[in-house]
């Protein structure tokens, strides 16, 4: 439901993935990046730089012109006037030297959220990859927002229609309080509690995509407080924004929240699929669904998004065995058997869409599967149940299919046909990161703090084992550096000298 859920380009098919910079610095999800001359061994590399993101992170951090945008939780946030609340913040930061440019707090609701309501309660921060495009920078918050921010903060003054940042940030406690050039700056914000009545569900654990002038975004619809019940089956899973103003301009009519597991928390992606643009999401009922976008045209009316066709990527013994329906497995009863829900991110790939099955990781270990979807049809081209239960996306580079999961296992699949070439085993669990390829080197973290590189390929081989002082989040890479997150921090750890 983190990061996991969550880049990059290396997408060598002729019909790429809708521009939008997330994930990275890339509008592919595809956890695979074109950079080079990156570390092979990080532990014995010191870092150009580190800085200190809070106590939780979960986010992976976008590149833009110099530029890093950062999300995590605002534990250790130093700001006059402010007081962390458990909540988050979206830090930007310069590349090169780390030094902060501003950072938005996004306190929790002071009031408490009360029942049915069960998220924002444990610390992660905002879990959502900022997603830049020009001079704007738009997030899904801790707080159940989604909020459109200047890219210069407050920097080159308070821009609306939103001015209220000092009380949105809780710093009224002071008469003397007054905006920062520190301070992020927020232009808009949509609130998915009161707009759309949805029931939010531990965290809003989803990154935008962004087409053109529209914005698509998973409202974290879930179950209630006491996992018995969906108090809003019939709310959107899926919806859009006008980028420019934050109006809804349609929403999904799928009906996921009547099937629903536990929460939607996988992102949306976009391909493009002979000459037209389809936009793909992981439901929370365990299915892969494939809608058109919005009618073009100025309009005020709120359309439905076309469901194209729907996928169920759980294999059928995994919902019924004698005919009777398998039971979900839960934190309170963990069962290695039962359907799963989609909570890493689909990823759109020559045509084909890959995406696997997973559980909070509270729910235990359990059958997983790794399916390979054709675009155009929504049918099945392979899939495999070698893979367990995880919150990862898919890496693909060079043909290969690099995915990790919940049980500790890093998994080397064919991207034609599935043939399993390697597994190897992480020593560890690990829920918090994808696997992420460049440079011909596969990084993987695991709940253990320790960061594997392996090389990339059809053989097996271990190039490092470097252990962390906390657990590494997905890295993204640039300009030969290797941006590493951890849950308390970021690194920038430079390869060799290119020639």
């Amino acid at each position: 439901m983190f990061p996991a859920l969550l880049l990059r380009g290396g997408d060598s098919a002729p019909e790429k993935p809708v521009a939008s910079y997330r994930w990275g610095g890339s509008p592919s999800p595809n956890m695979a990046s074109p950079a080079r001359n990156l570390p092979a061994d990080p532990d014995n590399t010191e870092p150009l730089w580190e800085i200190k993101t809070g106590t939780h992170q979960y986010s992976i951090p976008t590149v833009d012109r110099g530029r890093l945008f950062v999300a995590a939780n605002d534990s250790g946030l130093e700001r006059a006037g402010f007081k962390s609340t458990g909540g988050g913040v979206v830090m930007c930061v310069e590349q090169a030297t780390g030094k902060l440019i501003w950072r938005l707090p996004i306190p929790r609701y002071f009031e408490g959220v009360k029942a049915p309501y069960h998220f924002d309660q444990w610390n992660c921060g905002v879990c959502s990859g900022p997603v830049v495009d020009g001079n704007r920078v738009y997030v899904v918050g801790s707080r159940g927002e989604i909020l459109c921010l200047d890219r210069d903060g407050q920097a080159n003054g308070n821009d609306g229609p939103f001015l209220e940042e000092l009380t949105y940030m809780g710093v009224t406690n002071t008469p003397t309080a007054q905006l920062e050039p520190t301070d992020g700056d927020i232009l808009w914000r949509y609130n998915l509690i009161t707009e759309l009545g949805v029931i939010l569900h531990d965290v809003c654990g989803s990154t935008l995509l962004l087409d053109g002038d529209l914005l698509y975004a998973c409202t974290s619809n879930g179950i209630d407080d006491r996992h018995d019940q969906t108090p809003k089956p019939d709310a959107p899973t899926l919806i859009v924004l006008d980028k420019n103003t934050g109006r809804l301009v349609a929403k999904d009519d799928a009906k996921i929240g009547r099937r629903m597991l536990h929460c939607n928390w996988s992102s949306p992606v976009a391909g493009r699929v002979n000459g037209r643009t389809l936009i793909f999401f992981g439901g929370a009922d365990g299915f892969l669904y494939a809608f058109e976008p919005p009618q073009s045209g100025p309009s005020s009316e709120i359309q439905i998004l076309k469901q194209v066709w729907a996928y169920d990527c759980n294999p059928p013994d995994f919902r019924l065995r004698d005919g009777q329906p398998v039971p979900y497995s839960k934190a309170s009863k963990n069962s290695p058997d039962g359907p799963s829900e989609v909570i890493g991110t689909p990823v759109f790939h020559t045509g084909r869409i890959y995406v696997a099955i997973g559980q909070s990781p509270i729910h235990g270990v359990g059958r997983g599967c790794l399916s390979c979807v054709d675009a155009v049809t929504g049918k099945k081209v392979w899939a495999s149940e070698l893979i367990e239960r995880t919150t990862a996306t898919a890496a693909i580079a060079d043909g290969l299919i690099y995915l990790p999961d919940y049980t500790g296992n890093l998994h080397c699949f064919d991207a034609d046909t599935g043939q399993r070439y390697w597994m190897h085993p992480l020593e560890a669990k690990t829920w918090c990161a994808s696997a992420f390829v460049a440079d011909g080197k596969v990084y993987a973290g695991t709940e253990a703090s320790v960061l594997w590189v392996l090389k990339a390929g059809k053989e097996l081989q271990v190039l490092s084992r470097s252990r962390l002082k906390s657990i590494p989040i997905t890295p993204t890479a640039a300009d030969g550096v290797l941006y590493l997150p951890v849950q308390n921090r970021l690194l920038a750890v430079p390869g060799k000298p290119a020639g």
